[in-house]
């Protein structure tokens, strides 16, 4: 579930304010069905170049394409690497 102060990034060009697909942007504003976000673009200086409507299509959690990558990646992996990949989750899982 999408919600305020997500990092989101987009799911294709939106050309007309220059943005490319896979651009973060931060969830500023979600509306009661949540089939609709404003979402703010900044640069790295942090002034705004847009401020957009955007429909759930329009827009991925980060957090969402994170998990799809690195379960690519496991996907691709021998049995061997998978069990040193499961050895350090659990590391990982430790130290939060």
């Amino acid at each position: 579930m999408i919600k305020e102060l997500d990092v989101i990034n987009l799911t294709h060009d939106i050309q007309e304010h220059g943005l490319k697909k896979g651009t973060q942007g931060a969830v500023v504003h979600c509306y009661d069905d949540q089939q609709a976000y404003e979402v703010e673009f900044v640069n790295d200086e942090g002034e705004t170049l847009a401020l957009l409507t955007l429909a759930k299509a329009d827009i991925q959690l980060e957090q969402e394409l994170i998990i799809g990558e690195v379960l690519e990646i496991i996907n691709a992996l021998p049995p061997n690497l998978l069990r040193e990949v499961r050895d350090f989750a659990k590391v990982l899982e430790h130290r939060k």
